[in-house]
């Protein structure tokens, strides 16, 4: 017997933002080139003198030795710390800091760091003050997006700039050129101050991470998504209220996380960034993001001579191939699977894995992105929807993809 098919492939992912960029990180330890990328500003700020000791006491290293000289004692790194917010949106800037000599400047000082666009510049200002001889401190800038007026904040500075123009300082994390340092204070040239491990990490200071499962329609080529909180705390005392989360879409529109899992939709194709912002009263501690994008879809139709099932054939081929001893990056377990499915993995370091089920025609059926702990862990996946055939599991962590064939039968 002849079957027609007519066929509608949904939208699916094909350019996804690579989350896992190698964070920049200037530890100022190279043997051959401790300065890595930073130089002197351009003339006329570029009067500063460098150089090199040791030990920073937070980790033992070298670190980064500035002193004052006349003019604009500005140095610079142009080249490793590009586009932050495109990037690393949620992440902090971290830097040691000490105060050798402050040329008698007499007050405490407040260590900060700088950012431009090429055009405007913003500082965050270290609430930590610092004398002479103190002692390293380290501090962390958060790298967000202005919200509600106000620039970013944490509970270790505030992000500042001379006239504030929250849609500048937007653009200026987004479309970061240039990080700056300055030994400079007064105006004479005795200042001395080292830095060190400047560098992009996590912040280190949520309490909660998400996941985002996300589903694709055919009937209405839309894409919907599930956001859930992995360990919220949803307590509060008096005196201490807990923590609140908001969730900003990347669509214009945001919510508040209510447990356990806020749905959405996208009815347009294109590139979202899912933040989650996590607050403590006023104050934002940190926002974690992920960032999707899908396509609009082709429809292509064609008959399909379908005599006979090939599932048969093509589980005992599979069934071959789960038996060749060959080392797997993942397990899935049951294969064939009816209503479920687990992804086995085992990590060496907490990483971002997506979990994609793709069916023979390369559409994306279910997607599940999540923060695994090391060591061995399971995702979970449902395919109570799929029919009876075979299918892809692909699994990306870092730089790279694996995949593996998945049996369904009913």
């Amino acid at each position: 017997m002849i079957r027609i098919y007519i066929l509608t492939i949904s939208f699916i992912l094909s350019c996804l933002i690579p989350l896992n960029a190698q964070s920049p990180c200037s530890d100022f330890n190279d043997a051959t080139n401790p300065a890595g990328n930073w130089t002197p500003s351009p003339y006329p700020n570029g009067n500063v003198s460098v150089g090199f000791g040791a030990p920073n006491v937070f980790d033992g290293s070298q670190y980064l030795i500035l002193k004052d000289r006349s003019g604009g004692s500005w140095y610079e790194n142009s080249v490793d710390f590009r586009s932050l917010g495109k990037k690393f949106m949620g992440q902090c800037i971290y830097f040691d800091f000490y105060l050798e000599n402050d040329s008698g400047y007499g007050a405490p000082f407040h260590p900060y760091i700088t950012l431009s666009d090429g055009t405007n510049s913003t500082s965050f200002v270290a609430n930590v003050a610092v004398t002479p001889g103190s002692g390293w401190v380290r501090v962390k800038a958060p790298i967000q997006l202005s919200s509600g007026g106000l620039l970013p904040s944490n509970s270790e500075g505030s992000w500042t700039m001379t006239t504030v123009n929250t849609a500048v300082f937007d653009n200026i994390i987004m479309n970061t050129t240039t990080i700056s340092i300055t030994p400079d204070l007064t105006s004479t040239q005795q200042e001395v101050m080292y830095f060190d491990n400047i560098c992009v990490k996590p912040c280190e200071s949520c309490t909660a991470d998400f996941t985002l499962d996300t589903s694709f329609s055919t009937s209405t080529n839309a894409v919907s998504v599930k956001l859930t909180l992995t360990n919220p705390i949803l307590i509060s005392t008096p005196g201490n209220p807990g923590p609140t989360y908001t969730i900003d879409w990347g669509d214009g529109t945001s919510s508040p996380y209510i447990y356990p899992t806020v749905p959405h939709n996208y009815p347009n194709a294109g590139s979202y960034t899912v933040c989650v912002t996590e607050r403590q009263g006023k104050l934002i501690k940190c926002t974690k993001c992920f960032t999707f994008c899908y396509k609009a879809p082709t429809t292509p139709t064609g008959t399909v001579s379908n005599t006979r099932s090939p599932f048969t054939e093509v589980q005992m081929i599979a069934k071959k191939e789960l038996q060749t001893g060959e080392q797997k990056d993942f397990s899935l377990v049951p294969n064939p699977a009816k209503s479920y499915v687990d992804v086995q993995t085992d990590f060496s370091k907490k990483e971002l894995v997506t979990v994609r089920i793709i069916d023979t025609f390369g559409k994306v059926l279910l997607e599940k992105s999540e923060n695994l702990e090391s060591g061995r862990q399971i995702i979970k996946l449902s395919t109570e929807r799929l029919l009876q055939g075979t299918y892809v599991v692909e699994l990306k962590s870092n730089d790279k993809t694996s995949s593996q064939k998945l049996l369904i039968s009913k």
